[in-house]
């Protein structure tokens, strides 16, 4: 059974691990990615490869843009070597044509399962398509490539968003990294009665600079959470170990607070466990055991529950 077969079975637990990939022009660092992931295959079922562009964000820039390895060239290396499977986003919307690069991907790298990006702001016009505008593209062609794509739970009318982009051929959504429950919880009732998977994403933090690049990077995260993340009661740094343990049981609370509280008929759930730096690869592989592990049980008891 492949993912996308494995995508519509509530039952069935699904665990991806995100790795940004290597600089383009380091081949040692090509390699040190393929070592590490071989070490994260036990606890993963496939490894989501994003794509990293350089796009004007607003705000400080906190990093200088790095190219990087191809996703769709990295992602046939680990099918090939590592036989695990692959998803691999795909921002649409800066090249108007947007299905060769679907055809390329599928027919030369053997990629079937792509999260389709659309553009930073809502506001912005761009030269490619829409992600609904994509989507009925590669439908159009017959690709068979199961498609997927992102949520924002805090956004507005975002269950709105997510049912059309269903209807439009997305199977399965990645939500933001989470830092807080009311806005997935919330969505999550919203859901009811989907035939999609959600997968909840996050990640581990452990340094101030690790909520900076976040944020940078627009992710939804409340405010007082470097205090509570960052810092110990009498207002000084906390350690490394500690702002990962704290970060680690805020996402451990998050995961069950969505269970807690589902709908009558939720979506199925998948989790995706983000490395977002090298710094953090100890830790992501910690969180995604961890919390793999919790997440594994929670699906198991909703399987239960729903049969009793």
């Amino acid at each position: 059974m492949n993912l996308a077969e494995k995508f519509l079975n509530p039952s069935i637990p699904i665990i991806s691990y995100e790795q940004v990939p290597p600089v383009a022009d380091k081949p040692d660092a090509l390699e040190a990615t393929i070592t590490e992931l071989r070490k994260v295959l036990p606890l993963a079922d496939a490894i989501n490869l994003p794509e990293i562009r350089d796009e004007e964000r607003k705000g400080e820039r906190t990093y200088k843009f790095i190219p990087r390895f191809e996703p769709c060239m990295l992602g046939a290396r680990i099918i090939r070597e590592l036989n695990t499977e692959v998803v691999v986003n795909r921002v649409v919307v800066h090249e108007p044509d947007q299905l060769s690069w679907f055809r390329r991907a599928y027919e030369g790298f053997g990629i079937q399962n792509v999260i389709v990006v659309g553009g930073e702001s809502s506001e912005a016009r761009y030269p490619g398509p829409s992600v609904m505008e994509a989507a009925a593209q590669v439908r159009a062609a017959q690709l068979p490539i199961c498609l997927g794509g992102i949520t924002i739970p805090s956004r507005a009318h975002e269950s709105d968003r997510i049912r059309n982009k269903h209807s439009a051929g997305l199977e399965f959504f990645t939500t933001q990294i989470l830092f807080d429950s009311n806005d997935v919880v919330w969505l999550i009732q919203r859901l009811n009665g989907l035939q999609a998977r959600i997968f909840l994403s996050f990640c581990p933090v452990s340094h101030p600079g690790d909520l900076k690049f976040l944020r940078w990077l627009g992710a939804d995260i409340p405010t007082d959470l470097d205090r509570f993340l960052l810092h110990s009661k009498d207002g000084s740094a906390g350690s490394q170990e500690t702002c990962f343990e704290r970060s680690l049981n805020l996402a451990q609370r998050i995961l069950m607070d969505v269970f807690d509280n589902l709908p009558p008929d939720p979506p199925a759930f998948g989790l995706n466990i983000e490395h977002i730096n090298q710094r953090n690869y100890k830790g992501a592989v910690r969180m995604l055991e961890h919390l793999g592990n919790l997440y594994t049980n929670l699906v198991a008891a909703r399987a239960r529950a729903s049969l009793a």
